[in-house]
């Protein structure tokens, strides 16, 4: 097993200099490789953080490091696919960025091509890095809800002026240690997608997912407003599961900067009902026996390098993936798959298999 990583950061705006090549550098067993189109933000990624290897295409990349061991793709959302299927197409392992894709056959074709090539597919997500959040997990493994019959997960975060195309308005209370997002990457559906859901509700449903991993989303009912935008900023989602269980999904990206929300999921089953509130840091699980436990732990810190770090250990022979494409990425993927085109259509009920079916790639 190699003792050092040479990993390829594609992508170098706000996300990746204030995650990703941060949390890189911090290691010594990793060599990092920057790869951006745009000229003028890789020279400043590449300046700000004192990497010699920048590149303007993966293909030269790989020409001038052919031993690359992976790759981290951090670019907007419309070009996750197109970037994520380069990446393995040339047999780099990969951590992408959430949303995984925008549409499930999309997701579906990565975790094949994982596959095939024998390669590890990483999806971003946080959650797997917070102590609070491997505590529910472990109450959930020993059995203390059984199985899962109903779900709710809330989401409030501090996003609109992102969806209004206004990250400036965030100067003072998000680390921008490099550069500002683009004022198009999260407000242009071209480029975004979506809003809050591809934004944020993927962490929700990501976190579901996670936790109760016999659960997979078979239909979506959905509403969405986007207020002053061009995206979804409040979203209310009904979710029938495979299993039986059933789930309401709600998210808003409309609170006051500053303001940390709520990120929580909760469960209810057989045996009793687990809630887990990141934001706040709270674990709550009663049995229907009666036994009660609250916990308070520290909530979400500054864990956007968990992913890249965890990612290095992982193509080192280190742990296990704490955030598969298959399950976590392809299913929260599925499900807003789902849901945006059910909003589309008057919260008309979409099933997941149709999202398969007739799929035309344009």
């Amino acid at each position: 097993m190699a003792a050092q990583a040479k990993i390829a950061v594609i992508g170098t705006g706000w996300w990746a200099t204030t995650a990703h090549i941060p949390g890189l550098k911090e290691q010594d067993k990793v060599e990092v490789v920057l790869i951006d189109s745009d000229s003028t933000a890789l020279h400043v990624a590449a300046s700000a953080y004192g990497i010699a290897n920048a590149f303007s295409s993966l293909s030269d990349a790989l020409a001038a490091c052919p031993d690359l061991m992976g790759a981290i793709v951090a670019v907007p959302h419309r070009y996750h696919y197109d970037v994520g299927r380069a990446v393995l197409e040339s047999g780099l392992h990969l951590l992408i960025e959430k949303p995984m894709t925008l549409v499930a056959p999309h997701a579906r074709h990565l975790i094949e091509l994982a596959d095939k090539r024998g390669l590890q597919l990483v999806v971003g997500y946080f959650y797997p890095y917070v102590p609070l959040f491997q505590e529910a997990r472990k109450r959930i493994e020993d059995g203390l809800v059984g199985d899962i019959e109903y779900i709710t997960c809330s989401m409030s975060s501090m996003t609109v002026e992102l969806l209004r195309g206004n990250p400036d308005a965030y100067r003072q209370v998000l680390p921008y240690p490099v550069v500002l997002p683009g004022k198009n990457t999260y407000s242009d559906p071209s480029v975004a997608g979506g809003g809050q859901g591809h934004l944020q509700v993927t962490h929700s449903t990501g976190m579901m997912f996670a936790l109760a991993d016999d659960l997979r989303a078979e239909s979506v009912s959905a509403f969405m407003n986007k207020l002053d935008t061009r995206v979804d900023i409040a979203d209310a989602f009904a979710v029938r599961m495979e299993n039986g269980a059933v789930a309401t999904i709600g998210s808003t990206g409309n609170i006051g900067a500053g303001d940390r929300g709520v990120l929580e999921v909760h469960l209810h089953g057989s045996k009793g009902r687990l809630r887990v509130d990141l934001s706040a840091g709270q674990l709550y699980v009663r049995q229907h026996t009666g036994k009660e436990e609250f916990l308070q732990l520290d909530g979400v810190l500054n864990l956007g390098q968990k992913s890249s770090q965890h990612f290095v250990d992982l193509l080192l022979g280190v742990g296990t993936n704490s955030a598969p494409g298959r399950t976590v990425g392809l299913y929260s993927v599925e499900l807003l798959d789902a849901a945006y085109r059910s909003a589309s259509q008057d919260g008309q009920s979409v099933r997941v298999a149709s999202l398969y079916e007739n799929f035309n790639d344009e």
